[in-house]
């Protein structure tokens, strides 16, 4: 299987979200899956949110990967966002990083099996972070509990082990109309308090949350990882405090209007010894005391680098880049969280080139994806016993 091309084809399958649809994309996966011997179980949700899994639901591995991405826009791309070209030793377009590059790695690594050895399964809304994609399939139980690699781009020498964890949330405010002319003398605005809000908000990311021990050495280890993705960052501040994004802000009638209503939408990521409902509690006490409507919340989230997936991921990594893999810490959130609320043992890696996530000429290396399935093939074979090619079920 040329997983360059297999990529290039996920590419060209247009899945922006919104609107979210995967069907075609997920029809092209079950045929390659059918292919292999596997008979994929299609979970058809409303709007063409689709989900396939495959493989035992009792197996010791699971491989996730979303197919959805994020919108790609108009400007600025060299070759058009769904081309897909293989050019210049990369696959451009939109997906082909964050991850159609780790979801065709997966599939190009399975062929390398005579019998079905894990279990797959790809989702529809990643990125979006709706109830249709892995939170289905927890709901539904198509998975259960077992050790499970996301395909998420990575360093190639750092899987990911934790996330930090993220309060979504929007707060409205209301003030009270008036002519723009009488401002501020007259009426209330409610554009100047949500402006006020945030910036109070913004004053929390000044905390600095020392890790615990165990903590404390991924963190060091992530550090220089991200120092060397983006040298600009303030690293020192990224996994230790809390960030916060003012996303999105919509208010106002007219510009001679005093504003009655404003919503401001923040996306907040917190460190390791933060919790969601600090930070909403803190929200909640706020002088203003706006409206909150909760988008998404969920804790900083950690697999133990020492249990047997982690082991076995680098050691694969080991095995195929020749020099020691060292887990880390990401500053993102995925689907991870997810399974790892529902008592997974998670970890990320997959291709990808990690300054380009969500960006114009967003690519992946063809060599990336040509080890990454080297290192899936090495970790799915360190399930397998090696006699019979059976797979080794969770006792």
């Amino acid at each position: 299987m040329d997983v360059a091309r297999v990529c290039s084809d996920l590419v060209q399958i247009n899945t922006e979200n919104p609107p979210g649809r995967t069907d075609e994309a997920v029809e092209y996966i079950a045929g390659i899956l059918e292919n292999l011997g596997y008979r994929p179980r299609l979970i058809k949700n409303s709007g063409g949110h689709w989900n396939v899994c495959a493989g035992p639901r009792d197996c010791s591995l699971l491989f996730c990967g979303h197919l959805d991405v994020v919108p790609a826009g108009e400007e600025g791309w060299t070759h058009d966002p769904f081309s897909g070209v293989i050019e210049n030793g990369y696959v451009w377009g939109r997906g082909s990083t964050d991850m159609k590059g780790g979801c065709a790695a997966i599939l190009a690594a399975l062929e390398r099996f005579d019998e079905i050895p894990v279990s797959v399964a790809f989702v529809c809304d990643e990125e979006d972070g709706r109830r249709d994609g892995v939170q289905h399939l927890l709901r539904e139980e198509e998975i259960v509990p077992c050790d499970c690699l996301v395909a998420e781009p990575t360093p190639c020498l750092h899987p990911s082990v934790g996330q930090k964890g993220l309060c979504r949330f929007r707060a409205t405010f209301r003030g009270t109309p008036g002519h723009g002319s009488l401002y501020p003398f007259a009426g209330e605005n409610a554009i100047v308090q949500a402006a006020g809000f945030v910036q109070r908000m913004m004053a929390v990311t000044e905390r600095e949350y020392a890790p615990e021990a165990m903590m404390k050495a991924l963190v060091g280890n992530s550090e220089e990882a991200i120092a060397a993705i983006f040298p600009n960052a303030d690293v020192a501040r990224l996994l230790t405090r809390i960030t916060c994004n003012p996303g999105l802000i919509t208010g106002g009638e007219g510009t001679n209007i005093v504003a009655e209503e404003c919503t401001v939408a923040l996306d907040m990521r917190l460190p390791w010894g933060c919790t969601p409902e600090a930070v909403l509690a803190k929200v909640e006490q706020d002088i203003c005391a706006p409206g909150v409507c909760i988008e998404s919340c969920a804790a900083p989230t950690c697999t133990s680098p020492e249990c047997d997936l982690v082991c076995r991921l680098s050691a694969a990594i080991e095995g195929v880049y020749g020099m020691p893999a060292h887990p880390i810490l990401q500053w993102a959130a995925s689907d991870a969280r997810f399974l790892r609320a529902a008592g997974f043992r998670a970890a990320e890696y997959g291709p990808g080139e990690i300054h380009l996530l969500h960006a114009q000429d967003e690519r992946v290396a063809v060599d990336q994806l040509e080890r990454a399935v080297e290192v899936y093939a090495a970790l799915i074979a360190a399930y397998v016993d090696e006699t019979d090619c059976r797979i080794m079920c969770r006792p």
